[in-house]
């Protein structure tokens, strides 16, 4: 049996596969932003404005992105001018301004998961029914492994830590938000 270092990059070259059947066969105009004014940086912090209800400062977005609070400005700038986040004083501290997605925003990410969605049923259609069982139980392993990640990187406050911005680079390779940080 090959070792567990082996086992992963092999399990990693498939998940790149996987990643490239995803991209539809067809020409860009097929992709689900094609027709919006909307970057993939700029969609990368849309998936990460998601899961905050209380919206983010710049800051925490920043370093949520593994990159300077004056690269998230221009990126922000041109998704409050679109309608896809708005600004808001933080109510506890006015000094702070948080961003929130809009429902705009929220339609966009929507879109993303849609065509991903329709993308993986395709796939999973040509699948038997052992085979489903099989892919079945390898996401229910791997959502038990996020679940464990996770609780490893939060501390005992309940806050999740912000990681640095080498393991966000990296992060943001393997895994993303609700939307594909590729063209799928």
């Amino acid at each position: 049996m090959p070792d567990r270092d082996a086992l992963i990059n092999a399990s990693l070259a498939e998940y790149s596969r996987l990643a490239q059947a995803m991209i539809p066969a067809k020409t860009a105009c097929t992709m689900p932003w094609t027709d919006l004014p909307i970057t993939l940086p700029q969609l990368r912090v849309l998936g990460v404005l998601y899961p905050s209800a209380g919206g983010m400062s710049g800051r925490e977005l920043a370093g949520q992105l593994g990159v300077g609070p004056s690269a998230v400005t221009p990126l922000v700038d041109r998704l409050v001018e679109h309608g896809f986040v708005r600004r808001e004083e933080d109510r506890a501290d006015r000094r702070i301004t948080r961003l929130l997605l809009t429902d705009a925003g929220l339609h966009v990410l929507e879109r993303m998961t849609a065509g991903r969605r329709e993308r993986m049923t395709d796939l999973l259609r040509h699948l038997d029914a052992d085979e489903l069982a099989v892919v079945h139980e390898a996401f229910e392993l791997l959502n038990r492994a996020a679940d464990r990640l996770k609780a490893d990187s939060t501390p005992a406050t309940g806050a999740p830590t912000a990681p640095p911005a080498a393991a966000a680079a990296a992060a943001r390779s393997r895994s993303g938000p609700p939307v594909p940080a590729d063209s799928t």
